[in-house]
């Protein structure tokens, strides 16, 4: 009788040893996962065929979060670290909303298309909402240069937009905030776009990312 297992959530794994049995004997089932797996509960389906049967049996694989939630979201370590980068990117030590540093993203000099900061992570027991502070400079309009960020649940596959399209100038900071559910695995992007255009370089600093 071969065996398989159906049902696996992303980054996970099934080996079955040995891969095949006789009547009368066992097998050891071993589920492994990665670190980007998204927490929660999956019915994982085992299947033996023979050559004149197909048997079942249904079993839940339970995933739980790490915790810790958002990491270096104040940028105080001075550097981007915990944060995957694209594009034009760096910590600043001036103009910060709180603290002594901000993530630049976007640059003084014009660029071509998006930069952006992204941080995958596991919303904490307790915590149900995310925040984040941003201040856009933006001499051009939102046709051509924006500000924007996506928070994507993992777990369920849906992306929500925090901050819509955005392009301004000397508005200062202001706060996004979107809700969150415990236990699920999240992606933040913070994006700043600009359209190369001479004159008008547009970036945007993000500080003070925080689960509440």
């Amino acid at each position: 009788m071969n065996l398989t297992a159906a049902g696996l959530p992303s980054g996970a794994t099934a080996s079955f040893s040995p891969a095949s049995v006789t009547s009368g004997n066992s097998s050891t089932l071993t589920i492994s996962t990665a670190a980007s797996t998204p927490p929660g509960s999956y019915p994982i389906t085992i299947t033996g065929t023979g050559p004149s049967a197909t048997h079942t049996a249904s079993y839940t694989l339970t995933v739980n979060g790490t915790g810790g939630g958002v990491t270096n979201g104040g940028f105080e370590t001075g550097n981007l670290s915990d944060w995957t980068t694209a594009g034009s990117t760096s910590v600043v030590n001036t103009g910060a909303h709180a603290g002594t540093s901000a993530a630049r993203v976007g640059s003084t000099a014009i660029t071509n298309g998006d930069s952006s900061i992204a941080q995958t992570f596991t919303a904490p027991a307790g915590k149900t909402g995310l925040a984040f502070w941003y201040n856009v400079s933006c001499p051009d309009t939102v046709t051509f240069d924006w500000a924007t960020a996506t928070l994507r649940d993992n777990t369920t596959g849906t992306t929500t937009t925090v901050l819509v399209k955005t392009c301004t100038l000397g508005a200062d900071w202001k706060q996004a905030t979107a809700a969150v559910t415990a236990g699920h695995s999240y992606t933040l992007t913070l994006i700043s776009h600009d359209d190369n255009f001479a004159g008008d370089p547009t970036f945007t600093l993000y500080d003070d990312v925080t689960l509440t």
